[in-house]
């Protein structure tokens, strides 16, 4: 019975490797792009429940860009010079994040929909033009549209 759990647990480990050395700027893409558009919806919901709703969509999208952009940061393929736009993505990537998480999501959560989309149209802004653009020098305009 041991044995099928060890032979279980590396099958298992094996196929979660695979699939972290599989990410590709695509995926860094569309977990960007899904979770924005979720921020953005978040904006126009009327309720707490639709509100929760977009909000954990937010987080799926996000926990995927992460899983993406770790993988694709230890993969030994990943060209240096790569390396360092993936790093560069990183460091705005959190600035983003972190501005979402303790100012525009608590602004929207407590009705003051107007200061949480100046701070999506300020700052945020020019975070999100400077990670389209990794994107795109990362090769990300060669990405299939999303579904």
């Amino acid at each position: 019975m041991r044995n099928v759990f060890t032979w279980t647990a590396i099958v298992a480990s094996l196929l979660v490797m695979q699939l972290a050395q599989a990410a590709s700027i695509c995926d860094i893409k569309m977990g960007l792009q899904t979770a924005r558009e979720n921020l953005v919806a978040m904006l126009d919901a009327a309720d707490k429940a639709a509100q929760e709703d977009l909000k954990k969509k937010v987080d799926e999208a996000s926990t995927a860009l992460e899983t993406a952009l770790e993988a694709m940061l230890g993969d030994a393929k990943t060209a240096e010079d790569n390396k360092g736009k993936l790093n560069k993505f990183k460091e705005t990537w959190t600035a983003l994040k972190d501005t979402r998480e303790k100012e525009i999501v608590p602004a929207i959560y407590a009705g003051k929909k107007a200061d949480a989309k100046a701070l999506a149209t300020g700052i945020q802004a020019e975070r999100m033009t400077t990670l389209k653009g990794l994107i795109k020098e990362l090769g990300g305009d060669d990405c299939k549209a999303a579904k």
